[in-house]
């Protein structure tokens, strides 16, 4: 697949986390940004070109080559600038213009605003980051938990625990423990990914991901001791801009919501906004505080303070309180693979959902209409669950899986045809416009006929 030529405006977190996930994908990138010092960071540590200037200057995007470029993202911290210099941007001749958004007011008429404006996409951080969050706390024994097919079918990470019924267990074994309604598509262990046969053996530890429909995986959970009802009742420790958008959201599942921020002028802002909410105006990181507005008795607890350092004190210090869900925000790294390494595997970070979101639009684009990607996520860098609708064009409809001949490390996972699930079998063959849930160590797959030899 030929790589396509790239223009990023705004070096910020997510402008980097997305310039180095698509240079690792042999994309042609360039970046833009007025700071003089992250241009040059950046170009200095990447294969990257660099300008310097206002992405709202005609000659800086047409240094940038915007004229010539197939995506344009922009990224910059401004949605007034982000919007303008995608409009600009297409006027110049970019195929296709991305412009971050964040503030609320948008939200309502964001289909609207790209309609009008001719913005090919808009998306919203703070507001998808909310909703990675509110999937979690949808079945909060998983570490995370990705929705494929409409919701249809789930993908959800565990870990085996010491005494679970299916350490040292097959994973056909296993899977027939629960009924056989699931396949175990994805195992991680001491660093290396797995995509299991039905003879591999299960290990303490493990990080596994199951493919299933939602009653299935409870079904599951109860018979291997991970059973926990759905989040009924959450603590947010940050009234920011994420905290506001997943608030918004649990609330309208019925979820009991309590926001406990330090700023009074936010928490004004966030008892208006948030009528059915609970805002308590105090320093959350206060374990005497969490203490008092019972943080025990809750079902989850989310840290979003906007520091990495107090997010990961505060969940630690919350987790070692009972058996709630914590689910911390963090942004560094390093952090976030010490944090995991102390017990907490839910570990939110906003760039990466946004950098994930934006891969997979490009990687959609690269392909003719209607042809490409449908869903796209990461496992622990080294393998990828995507879900393809089966075009007309594809060489194996109608052929049993058994008879097709996939490259290795693929594995089909779920077909969902008219609405309905089907866990796959040998016998299973494929049909125009199924959705077909891939996961693969192949890289860079972005045709469903890309898995065969």
């Amino acid at each position: 697949m030929v790589g396509m030529k790239l223009v990023i405006v705004g070096i910020g977190r997510i402008g980097e986390a997305l310039a180095t996930r698509l240079l690792k994908e042999k994309h042609d990138v360039t970046v833009v940004d007025e700071n003089y010092q992250r241009v040059d960071d950046i170009v200095n540590r990447s294969d990257v070109k660099g300008v310097v200037g206002n992405c709202l200057e005609s000659p800086i995007l047409s240094e940038a080559e915007v004229d010539k470029a197939d995506c344009f993202f922009a990224c910059t911290p401004r949605d007034e600038l982000n919007i303008l210099s995608a409009v600009l941007a297409k006027k110049m001749g970019a195929k296709r213009v991305v412009a971050r958004v964040r503030d609320p007011k948008y939200l309502s008429s964001l289909e609207s605003l790209k309609d009008g404006l001719g913005v090919d996409m808009i998306f919203n951080p703070e507001y998808r980051t909310a909703l990675e969050i509110r999937q979690i706390l949808k079945f909060p024994s998983a570490i995370s938990a990705d929705s494929f097919a409409s919701g249809k079918v789930s993908l959800t990470e565990f870990r085996i625990s010491e005494d679970s019924p299916i350490r040292d267990m097959s994973v056909k074994d296993a899977a027939n423990l629960a009924g056989g309604r699931m396949l175990f598509a994805v195992v991680s262990r001491d660093g290396k990914v797995y995509i299991p046969n039905g003879e591999f053996v299960l290990q303490a530890n493990d990080l596994v991901h199951i493919a299933a429909e939602d009653k299935d995986l409870l079904e599951l959970s109860k018979k291997i001791n991970l059973f926990k009802q759905k989040a009924k009742s959450v603590v947010i420790v940050g009234g920011g801009m994420v905290a506001y958008y997943l608030a918004k959201e649990l609330l309208a599942d019925g979820v009991k919501v309590k926001i406990i921020e330090i700023d009074e002028e936010r928490c004004h802002e966030l008892d208006e906004a948030l009528t059915k909410a609970t805002v308590i105006c105090a320093d959350g990181t206060e374990p005497d505080i969490l203490e008092e507005e019972g943080v025990r008795s809750a079902d989850a607890f989310i840290a979003m303070t906007g520091m990495d350092e107090e997010n990961a004190v505060v969940s630690l210090f919350v987790s070692s309180l009972g058996r709630l869900k914590v689910v911390p925000m963090i942004t560094s790294k390093p952090l976030a693979k010490m944090v995991r390494r102390l017990g907490l595997d839910s570990v939110i970070a906003p760039h990466e959902v946004i950098a994930d979101l934006l891969v997979r639009y490009v990687r959609a684009n690269q392909v003719d209409e209607g042809e490409g990607i449908n869903a796209l996520y990461r496992i622990h860098d080294k393998a990828e669950a995507i879900e393809f609708t089966v075009q007309p064009d594809f060489p194996g409809i109608g052929i049993p899986l058994k008879s097709l001949k996939l490259k290795n490390n693929v594995l089909l996972c779920g077909v969902v045809r008219d609405g309905e699930f089907i866990l796959p079998s040998g016998e299973t063959s494929l049909a125009v416009h199924d959705k077909v849930l891939v996961v693969t160590g192949v890289k860079q797959v972005t045709e469903l006929d890309q898995i065969l030899k």
